[in-house]
């Protein structure tokens, strides 16, 4: 379907995925290992307000509906490794 549609407007094409930040990667990886927001925030050095920033900017560029979402697509892609 979605080939389909490309081939009715060839002038679009599928938006490409944006790379993960160091720090978003290492925040989705610590999460994805188990650790709570707490414990990244602590291990990282950062707040766990600015963990939440990072959080979100890499659930957007993954295109993920939440974060368990936006760890399972970083690993399916390779982003991150457990």
């Amino acid at each position: 379907f979605n080939q389909k549609a490309l081939e009715l407007e060839p002038e679009r094409s599928p938006m490409a995925a944006q790379a993960l930040s160091p720090r978003e990667v290492d925040a989705m990886t610590l999460l994805a290992v188990g650790y709570s927001r707490a414990q990244v925030a602590d291990t990282l050095s950062i707040s766990e307000n600015t963990l939440r920033v990072y959080i979100e900017s890499a659930r957007h560029k993954l295109g993920a509906l939440n974060t368990t979402h936006a760890v399972a697509k970083a690993i399916s892609r390779g982003v991150i490794v457990v």
